[in-house]
């Protein structure tokens, strides 16, 4: 599957994987709108503005049509 944020490829063997590799892909995707983005020039630092439980990312991912 694609990420719908980035487009970033996510592949696993089982549905369950994915979703938890998926799930794991949004605490650091910078286009993620639930997450803030810190820069002070030099690092960037991606915070979860709020944790999405496995229930969340499979809402992502259906309404992304995947």
């Amino acid at each position: 599957m694609n990420c719908p944020y980035c487009h970033k490829i996510i592949n696993a063997w089982t549905g369950l994987q994915e979703l938890q590799k998926f799930q794991k892909h949004l605490r650091r995707c910078r286009k993620n709108p639930g997450n803030v983005v810190l820069s002070d020039g030099h690092k960037t630092v991606v915070t979860p503005v709020e944790d999405q439980g496995l229930r969340e990312a499979l809402e992502i991912r259906a309404a992304s049509g995947q």
